[in-house]
């Protein structure tokens, strides 16, 4: 088994407290339709700019503080961002991280998002710059609908490769060309007892599922589950993503759902719940041997060794047996419309997202692709916790971590801890976001099967049905 670092998390919950406008996000005062706007074929406004436009899902302070600061520094080019659903702000400056909670945008949203870019695109009317988290990205790369940003950035002789992490810029686009470039990213990670997994001859970095189920079967233990606070339907979509490349074979131009290998999957993940293996209940760190979670930025990555007391490694999740890396996530992919008049201006707005300056900003949420803006956020957690760091405004910003009892402890970051979290990112490899209209079907078909409402093999019949007619349309 590969050497990983030692990280923890529980129960505990964490609050920052910073600037207001730190952690907020809004439209700046700019209108929305509810709709994403097609891109102006003119590319002019009326005084004469060059106009940007960019597609989005729900717009954050990370793009509205980019499209400020990029618009002063080129008072030619007007950037026009575009949200479906505008942001919820309702939280103010609080944000409050609790293990377990399911976040994301509503399923509706999202496919109505994702209809509304697919007509655009079709229709050869898109905007030039899309957001593609929640599309099916590899459908309109092989349709020639999405433009290659690495054309752009090897023509463009301030942007060094060199400087970002080049697996997950690469990773969205399967290893050929940057047809999607994530801005930030976050891990999927299994945060578990690694001693069990050597005592087993298991490498975590090709076990699979087979495997970890046979392995919380010979290692339960009376009051200790193998995995806690995760529903069945979740824990199957994690599984589905994991190894979406044996569920969904090409063949040519054909596309087809495996349906028995898919049943033989929903069938593993229900033993687990029916032989109490698992649980959806909150249980904590001593009664569970291993925990799926998403570790979404640096704060979170140094502040897990504060959140729990009894050291767990940090895994790559199970999957199809292959070394593929640790799996990452991107809450923002930019993609380029192929027929974009202003292809070499929408890069150089792209290219200001990934500087050091933006990646750096205190708006990034989650983990950087710019190694430098890493280490930035790195040391400014540091700083924050140590209690000289500022927010926005000058305020101070301050960290607390409370137990499940509400006692409050005292975090400490070391250099050491700083250097493991860098040292990860180089496993960092395997894009697991897959196809949410998919996942969608496959969450909707299986809560009947969990519940008891329907067989295996009916469940898996008609998603082999939906899924088929949706992949090859």
């Amino acid at each position: 088994m590969r050497k990983r670092a030692k990280v923890w998390k529980s129960t505990a919950w964490l609050v920052l407290c910073a600037a207001l406008a730190a952690c907020s996000s809004g439209n700046d005062g700019k209108e929305t339709n509810g709709s994403p706007a097609p891109g102006d074929n003119s590319a002019k406004t009326e005084d004469g700019k060059t106009v940007i436009s960019m597609s989005v899902l729900t717009s954050d302070r990370f793009l509205m503080e980019a499209e400020q600061k990029f618009e002063q520094l080129h008072p030619d080019i007007d950037v026009q961002i575009n949200e479906l659903v505008p942001a919820d702000t309702s939280g103010g400056g609080k944000i409050v991280m609790m293990q377990g909670a399911e976040t994301g945008p509503k399923p509706e949203d999202v496919d109505k998002y994702a209809s509304s870019v697919n007509a655009a695109l079709m229709s050869g009317n898109a905007s030039d710059i899309i957001s593609a988290e929640y599309l099916p990205i590899d459908k309109y790369i092989e349709k020639g609908l999405l433009g290659d940003w690495d054309e752009w950035a090897s023509k463009d002789g301030s942007f060094n490769k060199t400087d970002y992490y080049e697996k997950v810029m690469s990773g969205v686009s399967g290893g050929e060309g940057w047809f999607g470039v994530p801005t930030s990213f976050s891990l999927d990670v299994m945060l578990g007892d690694d001693s069990l997994l050597e005592q087993n001859s298991l490498n975590d970095a090709t076990w699979t599922w087979d495997q970890f189920v046979d392995l919380l079967a010979k290692t339960k233990t009376d009051g200790k589950y193998g995995m806690s606070m995760i529903k069945p339907e979740t824990l199957l979509k994690y599984v589905t993503e994991s190894v979406y490349a044996q569920l969904v074979k090409k063949e040519g131009n054909n596309v087809s759902f495996d349906e028995q290998a898919f049943r033989a999957y929903m069938e593993k993940v229900k033993k687990l719940y029916d032989e109490g293996l698992a649980t959806p209940e909150m249980m904590g760190p001593e009664n569970t041997a291993f925990r799926l979670l998403s570790m979404d930025s640096p704060m979170n990555a140094l502040l897990m060794p504060q959140m729990e007391g009894k050291s767990k490694a940090m895994l790559t999740p199970p999957a199809s047996g292959t070394d593929e890396g640790l799996p990452f996530k991107s809450s923002q992919v930019l993609a380029l419309n192929e027929k974009s008049d202003v292809k070499e201006a929408a890069w150089t707005f792209v290219s200001y997202l990934l500087s050091e300056e933006m990646q750096s900003s205190r708006a990034m949420m989650n983990f950087p692709v710019n190694k430098a803006a890493l280490a930035n956020g790195l040391a400014s957690t540091k700083e924050m916790i140590e209690g000289g760091g500022n927010g926005e405004g000058g305020k101070k910003a301050s960290i607390r971590l409370r137990g499940k009892d509400g006692e409050e402890m005292t975090p400490t970051i070391s250099e050491e801890d700083m250097a493991r979290v860098t040292a990860l990112m180089p496993e960092v490899g395997k894009y697991a976001n897959i196809d949410s209209k998919v996942l969608s079907m496959i969450s909707e078909e299986s809560a009947a099967y969990f519940t008891g409402g329907k067989s295996a093999d009916a469940v898996a019949k008609s998603l082999s049905n939906r899924i088929n007619t949706y992949l090859n349309e």
